[in-house]
């Protein structure tokens, strides 16, 4: 009998596969057709000058380093008789670097391995109703961002001051003008047509956890946290993540003025504030879990926010580039502070970050120079959270293409991070004998300044 039933249902299958076949040859359209593509990035910089005396931020770490950053990209796409194009993207993130903000004791950081960045499922006919995806994807104004390192040395959002990718920095903050605040998790999007130049972008994520299940009420592989809770199919409000329902616009217009080529873009996110409630409850939202924990009052609970506008001027061998973000609101605050000053009053808590960029290309050399900048509230525990760390960073170099895809940079890089308020020393921290950092240390509140000669090389395929 079993082996009567898998002959039944080779025949089943064989007879599928011919219908479709024969269906295939009805048409001049053609299926999805995949490609693979990618980028890799690899450098070694040299801190020649940097404070590292004990208890600053840069204390017993290596002045040289090396790092790499990764991306595959599986891209599948085709376009129908009706003018409708089908398609399919996803993006590996295939490397190991320092991703994550200094631990306030140490001013140690954690590693970020191989993950998929992105995976969406798109529509569109841009000439008529524009353009879906469903998916896991940045959201629309991370993504329409435009100004973001278009002039800088190496013309490459991925490096940079203004990267998140690779960094030598050994200060406990970074810049970037692009957050990327529901984390990639799965939504809808949609895209307008471009009409007279302008575009108009939304797009919503119900769970930042993103919507790989490993079965009911379970949520996210993609962003790490997962929903415990076990009575229910979609994302529940009592899983772990302090937002829901994160939603986002954008708008974008280019074109040409003259021999100038403009493009600028806006874009607003937010999203619903909720208390944290610990995984494996049960309890209904704003109950049980502790006061401190589930108290919805306006100062513990206001709904995040996040503003962008940037632009780009291309006009001969001249890009100047800058963009300009700001945050309200983060909860937990985009770094972990001291004391939880972030974390006790975060709806005043707001950080202004703005980067600027210019270059000039001759034949197989550009050449720049970026400035960022980035003002911090809270995180050096001081009482006065309205007082800002300010983190500004200068690159000047030049990168030589070597060939169609191929480029080797050289930088200087010069870093200034400023506490701009008085040292406030931590309850607890690491013990002097195990590191030899006091246990009342605390980075935040420390200036740092740091001299870096970087070179890196990158790969496009």
């Amino acid at each position: 009998m079993k082996k009567l039933l898998l002959g039944s249902t080779a025949l089943v299958a064989a007879g599928l596969f011919s219908t479709a076949a024969s269906a295939q040859t009805a048409t001049t359209d053609t299926p999805v057709q995949f490609k693979l593509g990618g980028q890799y990035y690899a450098g070694a910089a040299a801190m020649v000058s940097q404070d590292d005396n004990p208890g600053q931020a840069a204390y017993k770490r290596n002045p040289l380093s090396v790092q790499e950053y990764f991306l595959i990209r599986f891209i599948g796409s085709t376009t129908f008789s009706n003018g409708i194009t089908a398609g399919v993207f996803t993006r590996l993130n295939a490397f190991s670097a320092p991703n994550a903000t200094a631990a306030t004791g140490s001013g140690f950081q954690s590693s970020n391995n191989t993950t998929i960045k992105d995976s969406y499922l798109y529509l569109k006919n841009a000439a008529t109703w524009g353009e879906f995806h469903l998916g896991d994807e940045s959201d629309v104004r991370r993504n329409v961002a435009t100004g973001v390192n278009a002039g800088a040395a190496n013309g490459d959002s991925n490096l940079g001051a203004n990267s998140a990718s690779l960094q030598w920095l050994n200060s406990p903050v970074y810049n970037l003008t692009t957050l990327n605040l529901d984390g990639r998790g799965t939504k809808a999007v949609y895209y307008s047509p471009t009409i007279a130049g302008f575009q108009f972008g939304a797009s919503f994520t119900p769970d930042k956890a993103g919507g790989h299940g490993y079965g009911p009420g379970n949520v996210g592989d993609n962003s790490g946290l997962t929903d415990r809770i076990t009575n229910g199919l979609t994302p529940s409000y009592l899983n772990n993540q302090t937002a829901y329902d994160y939603w986002s616009l954008s708008g974008q217009w280019s074109g040409n003025v003259g021999p100038v080529k403009l493009v600028g873009t806006v874009g607003y996110s937010t999203a619903s504030r909720k208390c944290g409630v610990s995984s494996n409850t049960t309890v209904q939202l704003g109950q049980n879990a502790g006061p401190a924990a589930c108290s919805l009052t306006s100062t513990t609970n206001a709904d995040p926010q996040v503003y962008n506008a940037g632009f780009q001027v291309d006009y001969g061998p001249w890009e100047f580039g800058a963009d300009y973000e700001q945050t309200a609101a983060l909860p937990g605050g985009l770094f972990s502070g001291a004391n939880g000053i972030v974390a006790a009053k975060s709806n005043e808590i707001i950080n202004k970050q703005a980067d600027m960029n210019l270059s000039y290309t001759i034949g197989a050399i550009r050449i720049g120079a970026e400035y960022s900048r980035g003002e911090f509230e809270g995180i050096t525990g001081d009482a006065n959270v309205k007082r800002a760390a300010i983190n500004n960073e200068i690159q000047v170099g030049a990168t030589y293409t070597v060939g169609p895809g191929v480029a080797l940079v050289g930088m200087i890089q010069q870093e200034n991070y400023d506490a701009n308020g008085k040292y406030v020393p931590l309850t607890s921290g690491l013990a002097p004998a195990g590191t030899g950092v006091a246990a009342n240390n605390n980075v935040f509140a420390k200036g740092f300044d740091s001299t870096a000669v970087i070179f890196e090389t990158s790969i496009r395929f």
